[in-house]
């Protein structure tokens, strides 16, 4: 598998190499309380106001104004299209999410990595927005290097060292190609896991439209297909030729892999891709602050385009518009599936995950 990777020092090819045998996942759910956390008060460089409040905060006026904070013209027939921000606050709530972030793993970290030698590593499942977090904290968050050092001020590499779509279970078992073909020689210890994830309904709707490596059966106009022939309908992830993750559903892909990441005992944090989206300032300047790194003293600069660029294992990925447009609107969240695919998922999703994570069981969102 070949990827392009863009960083601050130019454009790689990356080979990841095949390792392991296969690996077969079954999903535990651990009685494990993590931390939602956000920090109300900080002195986070963040334009960004959570409070809503007037009634009209709610409507699309607000969705107008994070296009155009994001240097995005909003063209009057645009505005028709946009759905209102009280579909987005139905799904998500009205603050982001970062789990980890209230608690010692930031100070710890800080304590532990000097300054120089501190890294965000980006992890998460395809479609959940790894592209997007990398390309922010590159473009505003940075660390103080040695000047003679070709990483001066960046603050995050592309992946984590064992790969960036790998599951929790390779930590210190695996390292990327881009590691090595790069030279990177920062100890694992030294990079601090964030991880992004996506409302499963949306992620299921998201590997209907992309699935990269991960295989089950379903057609364009049956998807995702959760249950076939009255049972689950298994999926299986190929990380390499001899790297096969098996699973009770596409469903259960995503309640392995997060399951795996939550119950990690390396320090972590993770984030929800829809705040990259609607709280993107915000959301950077916590990570960015975690790691004791530096915000930009320019202004904030915000990812509109698609951030996987034309790369053909990534054609078809949303520009900043297309997200809004759907992963804001309620009505297209389970768009597609039917009635036996919204049945099987209401029981089987993990009521513990979703919960952590601010999203909502339930198939259909009431926006009342």
């Amino acid at each position: 598998l070949y990827i392009t990777v863009v960083i601050a020092v130019g454009i790689f090819n990356v080979t990841i190499f095949p390792i392991f045998g296969e690996i077969f996942f079954k999903t535990t759910i651990q009685q494990q309380q993590s931390p939602l956390a956000l920090n109300a008060q900080d002195n986070t460089k963040d334009a960004t106001s959570f409070k809503i409040e007037a009634e009209e905060d709610f409507g699309k006026d607000r969705v107008v104004q994070i296009l155009h904070k994001a240097g995005v013209e909003v063209a009057a027939d645009m505005v028709d299209k946009l759905p209102p921000y009280s579909s987005a606050v139905a799904q998500y709530g009205s603050e982001p999410i970062i789990i980890g972030l209230d608690g010692d793993i930031c100070p710890n970290y800080r304590a532990r990595v000097p300054l120089d030698q501190r890294w965000v590593g980006v992890a998460g499942m395809m479609n959940t927005g790894t592209h997007l977090l990398y390309f922010l904290l590159s473009k505003n968050c940075h660390i103080p290097r040695p000047i003679k050092s070709k990483w001066h001020r960046s603050s995050a590499f592309f992946q984590v060292e064992w790969g960036k779509h790998a599951p929790a279970s390779w930590y210190k078992r695996h390292r990327s190609g881009m590691y090595d073909q790069l030279k990177i020689d920062v100890p694992v210890e030294n990079i601090l896991t964030v991880v992004t994830t996506k409302d499963p309904y949306h992620w299921m709707g998201s590997m209907c439209r992309k699935s990269y490596t991960t295989n089950w059966f379903h057609t364009k106009h049956n998807c995702p297909n959760l249950i076939k022939n009255g049972q689950p309908n298994p999926a299986r992830v190929r990380y390499s030729a001899e790297n096969i993750t098996h699973h009770e559903t596409l469903l259960g892909v995503w309640n392995d892999y997060y399951n795996g990441y939550v119950h990690a005992e390396f320090p972590k944090l993770l984030i929800r891709y829809e705040d990259l989206i609607f709280h993107q300032e915000h959301v950077v300047g916590q990570v960015c602050k975690c790691i004791g790194g530096t915000m930009s003293s320019d202004d904030f600069t915000p990812v509109k385009e698609s951030a996987k660029g034309n790369q053909p294992a990534h054609v078809g990925g949303s520009d900043l518009v297309q997200s809004v447009m759907r992963y804001g609107d309620a009505k297209k969240r389970a768009e597609g599936f039917s009635d036996v695919d919204r049945e099987y998922a209401e029981k089987a999703v993990d009521k513990d995950l979703v919960k952590m994570f601010g999203y909502k069981s339930e198939s259909r969102i009431d926006e009342n």
